[in-house]
């Protein structure tokens, strides 16, 4: 079940996935951030996130078995898809806002954002390489609830 990156990225399916979870946590952040700052602005980038996520969620299940993402698509779990899908895509939001912070001047939350980056990623491909899927999964969702709140604090 586990997935090898020349095998992920042989197709065209796994970064368009990744990336429409990636617009889709990008916009639930900034919508959150724009409706506790009350801005109304904050409701449409709700809804775009609801958008892509559900964009994400059809191009999942729609995918077809001949691809070699769409057999592993066939049997996943959720743990599977936080460990899978949702993980890398966290570490890549953790890296391109830390990159913005340190563009911005903004360099001691850069390095806060870029070591939580780092470490998830090593946590998940480096050290945890053959941990179950749950492990994984749970790891992930912590990782994305400090994402949040980094995101909301510093914003």
């Amino acid at each position: 079940m586990e997935a090898t990156f020349s095998n992920i990225f042989s197709g065209g399916w796994y970064p368009m996935l990744a990336g429409l979870l990636c617009m889709s946590m990008f916009f639930a952040r900034a919508g959150l951030r724009d409706i506790t700052s009350q801005f109304l602005e904050g409701f449409l980038f709700l809804a775009l996130a609801v958008f892509f996520f559900c964009a994400h969620l059809y191009l999942l299940l729609d995918m077809s078995i001949q691809s070699s993402l769409g057999s592993l698509a066939a049997d996943l779990n959720i743990w599977q898809w936080l460990a899978l899908m949702y993980a890398p895509s966290l570490v890549f939001l953790f890296i391109v806002m830390s990159a913005m912070n340190f563009f911005t001047r903004q360099h001691r939350v850069g390095v806060v954002k870029l070591f939580f980056g780092l470490t998830l990623m090593c946590y998940l491909w480096m050290v945890g390489g053959h941990w179950p899927a749950d492990c994984k999964g749970i790891l992930a969702m912590i990782y994305g609830g400090v994402w949040f709140n980094l995101e909301l604090r510093t914003a």
